[in-house]
């Protein structure tokens, strides 16, 4: 399009900001120049940028932006400077000076040491200005005047800026660094050609009922719409990764015969541990592993009963049980569940599943976990077991494989381990080639006697959890399980993510 035809196009967003880029190039000054909110100064820079008459320039910068107490001060003033207002008045006692100044113990100690470096103040039986704060009082303390001046770029501040950001960084939430994005705006040639012939402000936006009725729209010309301007890519939606993942694990189990459980994510710890043989005193249970709530549960009578017998003498199975009081008020505490073996326990109980018996569940689960590259304090987690007679271990490790397999994953080894409810137990690790690092995918076992006896089962029951989220991690080729799951997912790769595997 030649410079008349562009012009003609313009529409009264990109006419009110393009002639403001002559002054001002940077976002932020652009939106205070036009009156205009961001979202509109954005959408007409995008504009005006398919029309080649701007070019944007995009950088992040490590920025000293102000904190939660920095906007409080901002407004009410600093501590120090609430102290300094109060004691030209007269002078007060420590707890007086709290009261007056509005400030908890903290922001009074940090304020009364400042001042006293600042040879403001004198501590005797109260607290006196002296003649060198009264100065003061008129006087702009460095703190505030960088505080004023904030958001500013760490590598562009000054020495003495350099020193009040150190000491500011010593307080509560007055300043905290951030990585911001500065836009920049440049008139390109073409867009200074069209500003030099000039913006038609006689241009009429559309058809109006007052226009035709007045006739006024006769010897007017239309804004000219540009059919060919690139418009914003719209992505559709994708169904989730992780879901796709779920939707595969179920149908493999549900070929394989399986049937499937369900149960809710807060429960008791009846069921998420004494169900099933883990002793009330056992180190999964401590705050730092489980999410707690204040908030009691019921719990089945009759069974209690079984389960207090098996956990004090080891039921009738032959075991010593684990030789102390069981107390039911423990069992009651209700959590977010640890782990979906609860659902198994769950339908123990409830369904009196008689063998052979195959069923699975996937659930979220929730640990108290130090999140990190292979970790989450919430993920979701497959559960399986399998009642039969004559059942080893040999047939676990089969239905393992036969499972990953299906997943398209070859790489697999076991090691043994200790679990409180499985004798022998054993987990699965996989290969995952982004890390280059074998990654556990798998707790398994044999369910002990004592778990199982009061449920009245006595065949073997083979039974194991897997979490959804690391095997995602290798199907999609990722380094992160947080790039599979959870609020830090890469939303370019939920758009482009390839489900071939």
């Amino acid at each position: 399009m030649d410079v008349e035809e562009i012009i003609k196009t313009l529409t009264p967003l990109e006419r009110r900001v393009l002639p403001l880029l002559k002054k001002n190039n940077n976002f932020n000054s652009l939106v205070n120049a036009s009156n205009l909110s961001e979202t509109e100064v954005n959408r007409s820079l995008l504009w005006l940028q398919n029309k080649n008459l701007i070019k944007i320039s995009e950088e992040v910068k490590e920025s000293v932006v102000v904190g939660r107490n920095g906007e409080e001060y901002l407004k009410d003033g600093l501590p120090e400077r609430r102290v300094l207002n109060v004691l030209s008045e007269r002078n007060l006692s420590l707890r007086e000076l709290t009261d007056h100044a509005c400030l908890d113990e903290d922001e009074l100690r940090v304020s009364l040491g400042i001042l006293r470096k600042k040879d403001a103040i004198e501590i005797k039986d109260n607290v006196r200005l002296k003649d060198t704060g009264k100065k003061l009082l008129n006087l702009e303390f460095e703190e505030e005047k960088f505080l004023k001046k904030l958001p500013l770029n760490v590598k562009e501040l000054d020495n003495k800026e350099i020193a009040v950001l150190s000491e500011l960084k010593k307080r509560k939430n007055i300043i905290k660094i951030e990585n911001l994005k500065t836009k920049t705006v440049y008139l390109t040639e073409f867009g200074r050609s069209i500003l030099e012939k000039g913006l038609r402000e006689d241009l009429l936006e559309g058809l109006t009922i007052d226009l035709l009725k007045s006739g006024k729209w006769k010897g007017k010309e239309f804004r000219h719409y540009n059919i060919t301007s690139i418009t914003p890519k719209i992505y559709g939606g994708r169904i989730h990764p992780q879901s796709l993942v779920i939707d595969k694990i179920k149908k493999i189990f549900l070929n394989l015969g399986f049937k499937e459980m369900k149960s809710p994510w807060v429960d008791t710890c009846f069921w998420c541990m004494d169900s099933m043989w883990i002793p009330q005193d056992h180190p999964s249970r401590e705050v730092q592993d489980t999410f707690f709530l204040p908030y009691k549960g019921d719990i089945p009578n009759e069974l209690s009963k079984k389960v207090a017998d098996v956990h004090e003498h080891g039921g009738k199975t032959g075991s010593k049980g684990y030789g102390y009081k069981w107390n039911p008020e423990i069992a009651k505490q209700l959590i977010l569940r640890t782990h979906t073996t609860a659902t198994t326990y769950r339908y123990f109980h409830q369904k009196n599943i008689e063998y052979p018996a195959k069923y699975f569940s996937i659930g979220r689960v929730f640990r108290n976990e130090s999140i990190d590259q292979t970790h989450l304090a919430e993920f979701h987690q497959v559960e399986g077991f399998v009642m039969d007679e004559d059942l080893t271990l040999r047939d676990l490790m089969g239905y393992i494989k036969e499972f990953y397999s299906k997943m398209g994953i070859y790489k697999i080894k076991f090691k043994p381990v200790y679990n409180p409810y499985t004798e022998p137990s054993m987990e699965a690790y996989g290969y995952n080639e982004q890390l280059g690092k074998w990654i556990e995918l798998i707790n398994s076992g044999v369910f002990r006697p004592e778990s199982l006896e009061p449920y009245g089962i006595n065949v073997p029951v083979i039974a194991w959890g897997l979490s959804v989220e690391r095997l995602a991690m290798m199907l999609y080729k990722q380094k992160d399980i947080r790039e599979v799951f959870g609020t830090l997912n890469d939303l370019n790769f939920l758009r482009t993510y390839n489900a071939k595997w």
